[in-house]
């Protein structure tokens, strides 16, 4: 049961990545970015990634961060 429910949730949760509303919060950030990794502060900047996921689906711009691959692989490897 509760494998289900994790199983939709995540479901959800792809799809909200793949909606209007994500797109225009990720493309926010990545522009107050100016499109560079705010972790490393070399590399091109191309996710975004969660500091919190307390208000997911009203995230605030604080929430978010633009990353390289690298750099957030190296965050949810912690």
């Amino acid at each position: 049961m509760a494998q289900r429910k994790r199983s939709q949730q995540k479901k959800h949760y792809e799809n909200y990545l793949k909606g209007k509303s994500w797109k225009r919060k990720r493309r926010k950030i990545m522009q107050l970015s100016g499109r560079v990794c705010r972790v490393c502060r070399k590399r091109r900047a191309t996710q975004v990634h969660h500091e919190t996921y307390k208000r997911l689906y009203r995230e605030r711009t604080t929430d978010l961060t633009a990353v390289c691959g690298t750099c957030h692989k190296k965050i949810h490897s912690r």
